[in-house]
């Protein structure tokens, strides 16, 4: 997510990008690819995907829905591996409780 910037870059914000007034759809996380978040931005008549540093281009409606789809599995796959992390993480700190009880 862009953080340092004078345009707020939220979903359902309106953000200049050149000459152009688009208001932001979605923020799709891309990780693994080290580029940053890419923005699913909207006209009146058009659907363009954002990548800070990597430019503007135009998508039509189903490469828009694809993008979104990966950007929700991305979230989901990451929010699924937090949850084992804290998982391992507790059942951890409980053993090591219970050793230091018994010790």
């Amino acid at each position: 997510m862009i953080n340092r910037s004078k345009q707020n870059w939220t979903v359902g914000a309106i953000v200049k990008v050149g000459f152009l007034s688009l208001t932001v759809i979605a923020v799709v996380a891309t990780p693994g690819d080290f580029k940053p978040d890419a923005y699913v931005l909207s006209s009146k008549t058009a659907l363009y995907e954002f990548v800070p540093h990597n430019g503007l281009h135009k998508i039509d409606a189903d490469e828009a829905r694809a993008r979104i789809a990966q950007g929700k599995r991305t979230a989901e796959q990451q929010a699924t591996a937090a949850i084992a992390r804290a998982s391992t993480t507790a059942a951890h700190a409980a053993l090591v409780s219970t050793l230091l009880m018994t010790a």
